[in-house]
């Protein structure tokens, strides 16, 4: 194991913050320590008080905004399922959490043993040692099950966490059926009664996203997928997705993955015939 394999990090900001638009392999873990944070993960927003966590599977779209006040302090944790090594069977038993139809677990009085599991994590990556690695595997394997196991016994409320998306909400799953079709903030705002101005602001205060970022990163998603699970070529998939052009296709692929559609696939062929 290396650094390279899991990333742990804590990190106070007390300026407004933006994520980058990009859809990666690992899972996510996000716990935050202070603050208030509201997150929107695939269809939906979240608020998120201190002493939550949020569990983001791999290729899923993911931004955190700013809340009332941006200030805030987490933790950062990204890890590629081969990490764990765990007998296969028992496999879908660590990655329970992310698994949920809720992403949020609210550790309410929880919070005293695993925030400390959670701080430990972050001394540990930052320090060195020889066991240091199986230190930092061991606990990443803790938090997992004991989050599992009171998601599955119902602590935590997470659903309560859940934003109401109003008017937004027929707008986002109208994207996310129709992705392949052409897609127009003036058509969609017509279509659902509103001016473009007034969708396009409500579209970035609710998801984080632009219009036309969040329809890029559903479109890319789909590509992502195809690249994965088919044989089909590349500009085959470029069409499949939405994209009428196959360099703009190559071009918005690589800025949003960091790789071309032919590495991504030729790297997660690799990864899952070594595991």
């Amino acid at each position: 194991m290396s650094r390279k394999t899991l990333f742990v990090e804590r990190r106070e900001r007390i300026f407004p913050y933006e994520m980058p638009n990009e859809l990666h392999d690992p899972y996510e873990i996000y716990y935050l320590v202070d603050g208030e944070r509201r997150y929107f993960i695939g269809d939906k927003t979240y608020t998120v008080e201190p002493g939550t966590l949020v569990f983001v599977p791999p290729n899923v779209i993911h931004r955190t905004l700013d809340s009332r006040q941006p200030r805030h302090d987490r933790i950062l944790i990204q890890f590629p399922g081969s990490y764990l090594y765990v007998p296969f069977d028992s496999l879908p038993l660590y990655l329970e959490p992310f698994r949920m139809p809720y992403p949020l677990l609210r550790l309410g009085n929880d919070r005293a043993s695993l925030e400390p599991l959670l701080l430990r994590m972050v001394d540990e990556y930052n320090g060195s040692g020889p066991e240091r690695d199986a230190m930092l595997h061991a606990m990443l394997c803790q938090l997992l099950l004991a989050a599992g196991r009171m998601m599955r016994d119902g602590a935590g409320n997470a659903e309560s966490g859940e934003e109401p998306n109003g008017r937004l909400q027929p707008i986002v799953d109208h994207i996310l059926r129709h992705y392949s079709e052409p897609l127009q903030l003036g058509a969609l705002a017509a279509a659902y009664y509103f001016s473009p101005s007034h969708l396009s602001r409500l579209f970035k205060r609710t998801t984080g996203f632009q219009f036309s970022e969040f329809v890029q990163l559903v479109r890319i998603q789909r590509a992502q997928e195809l690249l994965r699970t088919t044989d089909r070529k590349v500009s085959e998939i470029a069409e499949a997705a939405g994209f009428g052009n196959l360099s703009h296709f190559q071009h918005v692929f690589k800025k949003i993955v960091h790789c071309t559609p032919l590495q991504y696939r030729k790297a997660w062929r690799q990864r899952n015939r070594s595991h």
